[in-house]
């Protein structure tokens, strides 16, 4: 069986994928990956194949003028219909002449659905971990509509023929989805040798994803002097970290460890609220605390911070003291610790990718 999957630019959107990806290649199947330029070289360090569509396109080319990133919670898709603009025709042409038997894509990614429909083969949906509330998607998806139905060119695109989903049932899982088991994925690295050493301190993991935004670099600032008079070891990661000034005495600039590696070690993760770095955090058993900084990002801090395994810094009241105020909670309760545990106890339940990528091609086949 031949499977194209398609993602927009980003390194987060390509790491939930990843798991499936390798599932479907080790049943024996050719995977090939569709990603504009900014991203095929992360695709050839997971250990896949990539081809290139859309020539340079990205999130920073396109993201609409004028529209702030820091602060907004509000679900814009214009750049995600601006990449599958870009995307588009060369997805069809790809389609046409590698002849794939399933496509795979994300919520956001338009031009794969619609190559697929194309060519009369289906295609199945991946959320990415904690999907977007339906009701926010449904209202973004109605602002763009005038462009994708141009994009499609009046071609009604099918349904996926099967929705796999991450996200654990007590979160709040797609109606109908097929659930798999969130794996972590976030490139590889050499284990450094402190990190097998036990911590003598608490340890603390404090990261901003993988967007360097200015906001991202704020957000580290204030967790890391937050941290600071707390008896905690902390380590910063992610994008943006060489931008903290005067890191505090209790603090190490750690470079690219994946997060599935670092956590288990800690006793708190805090971060920005992205759906990779929850899902680390929550297949592992890890209390968070979350400062979201745009779009999704404050749906998945309410939606964690109501299942008890979280706490949350409102971005309007990121500061050292709210951080220091807020980790303190956590760190002193286990409840928050049990009932992050539950929640790993939940994901590790689930179905595997291997098992997934059975039923996918069951799928095709039938």
């Amino acid at each position: 069986m031949r499977v194209l999957f398609t993602m927009n630019p980003a390194p987060g959107h390509l790491f939930s994928m990843v798991p499936l990806a390798w599932a479907l290649h080790l049943r024996g199947d050719q995977v090939l990956v569709a990603v504009p330029q900014p991203l095929h070289q992360q695709v050839r360090r997971a250990g896949l194949t990539a081809a290139v569509v859309g020539g340079e396109a990205s999130f920073f080319e396109l993201w609409p003028a004028g529209l702030e990133l820091g602060g907004n919670e509000e679900l814009d898709l214009d750049v995600f219909v601006a990449i599958a603009e870009r995307t588009r025709d060369d997805v069809g042409a790809l389609v046409r002449a590698w002849r794939p038997d399933l496509v795979v894509t994300e919520p956001v990614e338009y031009a794969g659905p619609l190559a697929a429909t194309r060519a009369g083969i289906p295609w199945v949906l991946q959320h990415w971990g904690l999907p977007v509330p339906e009701p926010a998607h449904r209202s973004a998806l109605a602002r763009v509509e005038p462009r994708l139905s141009q994009l499609y060119g009046g071609i009604v695109v099918d349904p996926p023929a099967l929705t796999v989903d991450t996200c654990p049932p007590s979160l709040g899982a797609a109606a109908g989805g097929t659930p798999m088991r969130y794996v972590p994925y976030n490139a590889a690295c050499t284990v450094p040798d402190w990190l097998l050493e036990p911590p003598r301190r608490p340890r603390v993991c404090v990261s901003m994803g993988t967007v360097p935004i200015p906001e991202g670099v704020d957000g580290l600032t204030a967790a890391v002097h937050g941290l600071r008079d707390l008896d905690v070891e902390v380590v910063v990661s992610g994008a943006g970290v060489h931008g903290v000034a005067d890191l505090p005495g209790n603090a190490r600039r750690i470079g690219w460890i994946p997060h599935n590696q670092v956590l288990p070690s800690c006793a708190l993760f805090v971060h920005h609220g992205g759906s990779g770095s929850s899902m680390a955090a929550l297949t592992i058993g890890r209390p968070q605390l979350l400062m979201p900084q745009m779009c999704d990002q404050f749906a998945i801090a309410e939606r964690l911070t109501a299942a008890g395994a979280a706490r949350c810094v409102p971005f309007p009241e990121r500061s050292a003291a709210a951080v220091r105020i807020e980790a303190a909670k956590l760190l002193s309760d286990d409840g928050y610790r049990a009932r992050a545990a539950a929640l790993a106890a939940e994901i590790a339940a689930m179905p595997s990718p291997a098992s997934v990528a059975d039923r996918i091609a069951a799928l095709v086949r039938a």
